[in-house]
């Protein structure tokens, strides 16, 4: 009978293995799902190209990788446990490079002016042929904000405060009612006073915090899943070692 610890190992690196499979085809789904949306409605999308790529990419790499542990841990193969430890050591190290790499290039980036740029478009007469208001009305009704910095900069760019930034008008269709509550909304000054940049970085905030938090939870798994791999390896080669010794000294006596 194998000893308790290969068996409390086996069981873990194939739990640990599994839950990797489901977190890959996890990420290989959302990155799918947000690709399309990137064709169909490329304003909408906050990940670019390269980024879900590389998503898609290590998705698959650890799914490759999990199946690798999950057979080695079953079938208590050396190799396959060693070749499971070193493609996580390699997926480990590219992810702590990108990690890094990626917190060092929004240090020094830092905010862009990008929404600034669109608003100044949407609210300038000689551009109105540019039809960015659309796009402003969704942002500011989803959002629940009104301008970049708030409704004060309608007011100096003298152009009216609009529907979208009024949370009872913008959803009804143009009409009578529609114009009343936004005429309400004016007068009472219950539209939106927080601006959308500040909103849009409170939301990119809280995602970066939960995308590291999850991050660093992940790669703590995938050591912990390191560490077993070839511990299993070494305790499957030392179990056989002493089986093959007793065998040998058995049949000498």
């Amino acid at each position: 009978m194998k000893p308790r610890s290969i068996r409390c190992m086996k069981f873990f690196l194939a739990l640990f293995n599994i839950i990797f499979i489901l977190f890959g085809l996890a990420l290989m789904a959302i990155s799918v799902i947000n690709m399309r949306e990137r064709k169909t409605k490329p304003e909408h999308s906050a990940l670019s190209r390269g980024v879900l790529s590389f998503l898609l990419t290590l998705g698959l790499g650890l799914m490759v990788t999990a199946v690798l542990g999950c057979v080695g841990a079953l079938r208590e193969n050396i190799k396959i446990l060693y070749v499971h430890a070193c493609f996580l050591i390699f997926l480990v190290s590219v992810e702590v490079i990108i990690g890094v790499g990626s917190a060092v290039l929004s240090a020094f980036v830092g905010g862009s002016s990008e929404l600034r740029v669109q608003f100044y478009k949407n609210s300038t007469v000689e551009d109105e042929s540019s039809n960015h208001q659309p796009f402003w009305d969704n942002l500011q009704s989803e959002n629940q904000c009104c301008g970049v910095d708030g409704p004060q900069d309608y007011a100096i760019l003298d152009r009216d405060i609009p529907a979208s930034c009024c949370s009872r008008a913008h959803p009804l269709r143009e009409g009578g009612a529609r114009r009343h509550l936004h005429s309400s909304c004016i007068n009472d000054k219950s539209y939106y006073t927080r601006g959308c940049e500040e909103v849009l970085r409170e939301k990119k905030s809280l995602k970066g915090n939960i995308f590291i938090t999850t991050g660093v939870i992940f790669i703590l798994l995938e050591i912990v899943c390191i560490i077993l791999a070839m511990w299993m390896a070494r305790s499957v080669r030392n179990e056989r070692r002493k089986l093959q010794q007793n065998l040998q000294a058995h049949f000498e006596s």
